[in-house]
């Protein structure tokens, strides 16, 4: 796995690159102190598989990063690790389409975990992240700007309902949330009848739409 990291602060992305450089089937082509930076990197490097960086940088942060690979280098992926926990810093990440998001206090060991998980193709979000987003409730929901109507949403149907907007299948699902898949497949169907949508590309949707992430 070819890989570029970002950090603003020297002695981390040093300290960074070397931790990289340790893991089995890893290898850091190049270190960057910006998006810009990264960017570049890109325009000349067609191999890379995925970049890891932090989310406040100078120039261009973590954030735009994502929002720039995800229209010029749409195949390549994007893990921002950071110590921004704050729901808002978190849910801006996801809808700008990071592939992954992992606190700096985080072990070595979920570290690779995870960017083994996103080189498949899949999403990883820390369990502190996990934990942030569940417990920012408090979402009016609104489906119909015109006519505005509360809906009755558990916390675990918000729970599920994130979590299905951040691309998780339903077996992820049930593993995060220690449930079976049958019961998150009908935890999405109660979704879908209380939203009014037909699939789950429609709960999707609503998600983006009313910034449930």
């Amino acid at each position: 796995m070819r890989i570029l990291v970002a950090d603003d602060h020297r002695i981390l992305l040093d300290s960074l690159a070397l931790l990289l450089s340790g893991m089995d089937n890893i290898q850091v082509v190049s270190k960057h102190t910006n998006g810009i930076q990264v960017l570049a990197a890109l325009e000349i490097e067609s191999d890379i598989d995925l970049v890891v960086s932090d989310v406040q940088m100078p120039l261009m942060g973590g954030i735009e990063l994502t929002l720039q690979m995800r229209v010029r280098f749409p195949k390549v992926k994007i893990c921002l690790l950071t110590v921004a926990d704050q729901p808002e810093a978190i849910k801006e990440a996801i809808r700008a389409g990071a592939d992954g998001y992992v606190l700096k206090s985080a072990e070595r060991s979920e570290l690779e975990s995870a960017l083994n998980i996103i080189a498949k193709g899949n999403k990883f979000y820390s369990e502190e992240v996990m934990m942030q987003l569940a417990n920012n409730v408090g979402i009016e929901f609104t489906p119909d700007i015109d006519k505005p109507q509360k809906i009755a949403i558990t916390q675990r149907e918000l729970e599920i309902l994130k979590l299905i907007a951040m691309e998780f299948s339903g077996t992820q699902i049930a593993e995060k949330l220690f449930i079976s898949p049958t019961t998150v497949e009908t935890h999405r169907k109660h979704l879908m009848q209380k939203l009014g949508v037909q699939t789950t590309v429609g709960l999707v949707k609503y998600a983006i739409k009313f910034q449930i992430i």
